[in-house]
C-alpha cells in the first residue's frame, strides 16, 4: 500500500491546528455558557484570528490544489509543500511568545524597589532612649505618639503601619533635629524631605505636614533654634 506522504503530514498538521483552535475556544465557550467571566484579551485573539484565517486559507487551498490537479511533475511535488508549510507556520506562530510580546507588548521586567523607609541603623534600645529623651523635653506629644508608634515610623517600612509623630517643634528646630540625628546615625536612607514630607508620617503640632521650604532655608533665616540646646544634650547621651 503506497502512502501518500504530504496527505499524511498535511492532514496531522490540520489536526494540530484545529486542535490547538478547540483547546482554546471551548473553555471560553463553556465559560459564556455558564456566566463567568471570559479571558478574552482583543489586542491579541484578534491578530491571532487573522494569521489562522490566512495561514488555513492557504492550507486549504494548497490542499484542495494537490487534489484536483495532476501533480506529476516535479516542480509541483516542490511548490506545493513550500507553499502550504509557511501557511501551517503561520498558524503556528499565533501560539509563541514571540507573537504574543509582538501584540500586548513587551512584557516589563520585575524591577525589586526597595521598601520605603529611612533604613536607619539604630538599635531598639536607642530609639527608646530617644523617645524618652524627646517626652522628657516635651518634643513630641506622648498622648499622641507611643513608643510604638515612635519605633514604628523610624524602622518600619511606610505603608506597614498607621503610627505617625506629633513633634512639638518649629521648623527651625525640626530641621536641627533631622541634622542631629542623621549624622549621630550616618548609616540611613534618610533625607530632610523623605524624612519630613514624602513618607507623610511626621506631623506638625497642629497636625499637617511640615512645610519643606521652611525647614530646607531654616539655617539661614534661623541659624539656632529655640530648642538648639536640648538637641545637643539629647543627642550627646546618644553618642
Amino acid at each position: 500500500m503506497k502512502i501518500d506522504l504530504f496527505q499524511y503530514l498535511a492532514n496531522l498538521a490540520f489536526i494540530y491546528t484545529y486542535g490547538r483552535i478547540a483547546i482554546h475556544v471551548v473553555p471560553e465557550i463553556l465559560h459564556h455558557f455558564l456566566n463567568e467571566p471570559i479571558q478574552w484579551n482583543k489586542n491579541l485573539e484578534k491578530p491571532r484570528l487573522l494569521f489562522h484565517l490566512v495561514g488555513l486559507g492557504v492550507m486549504h487551498l494548497v490542499f484542495y490544489s494537490y487534489n484536483s490537479i495532476e501533480h506529476s511533475n516535479l516542480f509541483f511535488q516542490i511548490l506545493i509543500p513550500a507553499v502550504f508549510i509557511p501557511g501551517f507556520l503561520f498558524c503556528h506562530f499565533s501560539w509563541t511568545a514571540k507573537f504574543k510580546v509582538s501584540f500586548t507588548g513587551t512584557p516589563k521586567k520585575f524591577i525589586e524597589r526597595s521598601p520605603e523607609n529611612f533604613k536607619i541603623s539604630i538599635s531598639e534600645r536607642q530609639v527608646t532612649e530617644l523617645y524618652n529623651e524627646m517626652v522628657r523635653y516635651d518634643l513630641i506629644d506622648q498622648d499622641k505618639t507611643s513608643l510604638e508608634d515612635f519605633r514604628n515610623v523610624l524602622l518600619e517600612d511606610w505603608g506597614s503601619h498607621h503610627s505617625k509623630l506629633h513633634l512639638k517643634m518649629d521648623g527651625p528646630s525640626c530641621r536641627e533635629f533631622y541634622d542631629y540625628l542623621t549624622k549621630t546615625y550616618p548609616n540611613n536612607n534618610m533625607t530632610l524631605k523623605n524624612l519630613f514630607i514624602t513618607s507623610g508620617l511626621i506631623l506638625r503640632p497642629d497636625g499637617k505636614i511640615y512645610n519643606y521650604n521652611t525647614l530646607k532655608n531654616a539655617p539661614t533665616r534661623s541659624p539656632v533654634s529655640k530648642n538648639n540646646e536640648t538637641l545637643i544634650n539629647i543627642f550627646k547621651k546618644l553618642s
